[in-house]
């Protein structure tokens, strides 16, 4: 009975360290099993974010430009936003890639033009709720605003434009500039430029502006018509 008691429980324990092999084996293959899907899955993330990074940078590749030669009617990409250049001529740019702004300049024999774009936070309180509360901040900072040594305001204007957007306030200067002035008599400063609230990012505004610096003698500099090319030109998009 002994003898029969101790096969049966040899065979008894055979059995079960059978199972326990099989069931060990089963655990390891899983855990192989999701080792390798793991694996698998962080490949793929790694590989997505990979091929993101190059898109984005072939992306800029692809929208970079000169520059130094910047085309009459070029699409110029800043951070929330784009335009194209007005005139005739070619621009270069002053700042850009940097910064929330973006300033472009154009000299030439008789006169220099110059573009100045950027985005900038809203009230402490949130947006303004009329396009009238817009109006009166601007003239405020407008009235506050200290001017340069030698710098001359002969005439300025503001007024709501809805053309461009329900809160867009758009303005108008002329100056006399006497800085380092090397002729007789000051130079002549013209400005048009537009405010409006960016609809696509949350309590900020887009400022965006054209002068144009010329002497007292020069041609009427028709700023208007370029004005409303360039604000016209405008696109926004989010910067999340």
């Amino acid at each position: 009975m002994y003898e029969v008691l101790s096969l049966q429980a040899l065979l008894n324990m055979w059995v079960l360290g059978m199972k326990r092999f099989e069931l060990s084996e089963i655990i390891v293959g899983e855990n192989l099993v999701l080792g390798l899907k793991r694996f698998v899955i962080s490949l793929g993330q790694y590989m997505i974010r990979a091929v993101s990074l190059f898109s984005i940078l072939l992306l800029c590749a692809c929208v970079s430009f000169d520059k130094t030669n910047i085309q009459p009617g070029q699409r110029v990409v800043g951070l929330g936003f784009s335009f194209t250049v007005p005139t005739q001529k070619s621009w270069f740019a002053v700042e850009y890639g940097t910064s929330h702004r973006i300033k472009l300049s154009q000299l030439n024999d008789q006169d220099s033009y110059s573009i100045l774009v950027s985005l900038n936070r809203g009230p402490r309180k949130g947006m303004y709720q009329s396009a009238e509360a817009h109006l009166k901040a601007v003239q405020r900072h407008k009235r506050g605003k200290i001017r340069s040594a030698g710098l001359i305001r002969l005439h300025h204007h503001e007024w709501v434009d809805a053309r461009y957007g329900e809160l867009c306030v758009r303005y108008v200067s002329s100056d006399e500039d006497w800085r380092g002035r090397n002729s007789k008599g000051p130079a002549m400063v013209d400005t048009v430029g537009l405010i409006c609230e960016h609809p696509e990012i949350e309590n900020v505004l887009l400022s965006i502006e054209i002068s144009k610096r010329f002497e007292v003698n020069a041609t009427a500099s028709g700023l208007d018509s370029y004005a409303d090319v360039l604000f016209s030109s405008v696109a926004y998009n989010n910067i999340n």
